[in-house]
């Protein structure tokens, strides 16, 4: 099941938010004349939004996984931490 935290949510609104006000402010086939344009700043805004995905789908990935996830989130119930064989 997914849970929904604070920063994923702030994530996702910011992308719906940013492709709003994109779709709604710009004429029709921006995106294909942007891409055509300037490919060196449209592959850097594909960059950003891989980067503001990745917050959302690699902690759920990890916990499913059984890898540690403390340094995400270390107040979830759920949170893993790593086990080190020198100290124990």
């Amino acid at each position: 099941m997914v849970r929904w935290d604070g920063h994923e949510i702030g994530v996702l609104s910011t992308i719906a938010g940013c492709l709003g006000i994109m779709q709604g402010s710009m004429p029709k086939g921006w995106a294909k004349s942007f891409v055509h344009r300037q490919p060196v700043a449209a592959m850097s805004c594909l960059l950003f939004g891989v980067g503001l995905i990745l917050p959302v789908t690699v902690v759920p990935m990890r916990r499913a996984l059984g890898m540690p996830t403390n340094q995400y989130d270390a107040e979830d119930p759920r949170v893993k931490f790593p086990k080190f064989e020198s100290l124990q």
